[in-house]
């Protein structure tokens, strides 16, 4: 028995002394995301703009903007272009806490919408900007959007222990 406990706590000692890296995810909404479907977001655009009626696109992009109020809308950033918002089919939502570049898996519809001054200003209230920003909504605009019905967010962290 001693022969046997000796390496496995040996092994153990080693294993676990060494630095790991642990990937998280977490899946939320009514449809699983399955990652291996997914595009970038540029490539995504690009399939989009190029034939608006085939509209439903698995793609991953990293978060720049969650709102802050209640979790109900991110932002995407494409490498040349404005912000896309992706709000989430039947209002499910994800953490205000999570964290801005964790990288996301989406399922869902894109499409384009007229948003009122009052919604682009409540958007802004929702990701706490200043009021002088605020104000400077004065008119409706039409912007692409994105409408999840399963994001799946990843989070790496290093973890270390010596």
């Amino acid at each position: 028995m001693k022969r046997f406990i000796l390496p496995l706590a040996t092994a153990c000692l080693f294993f676990t002394s060494c630095t790991t890296s642990k990937i998280a995810y977490k899946h939320y909404g009514p449809v699983a995301v399955d990652s291996t479907q997914a595009i970038t977001l540029d490539a995504m655009l690009l399939k989009f703009k190029a034939q608006p009626t085939n509209d439903v696109f698995t793609f991953s992009a990293p978060l720049v903007g969650v709102c802050q109020s209640a979790g109900c809308w991110v932002n995407v950033q494409p490498s040349n272009g404005d912000l896309i918002r992706v709000r989430f089919k039947d209002h499910f939502l994800i953490p205000p806490a999570t964290e801005i570049n964790s990288v996301a898996y989406f399922h869902g519809r894109a499409y384009y919408d007229t948003l009122s001054v009052e919604l682009q200003k409540h958007f802004l209230e929702d990701a706490k900007a200043p009021q002088s920003e605020i104000d400077k909504i004065v008119a409706p605009k039409i912007e692409l959007n994105f409408v999840a019905d399963g994001v799946w967010v990843k989070k790496s962290s290093s973890k270390s222990k010596k």
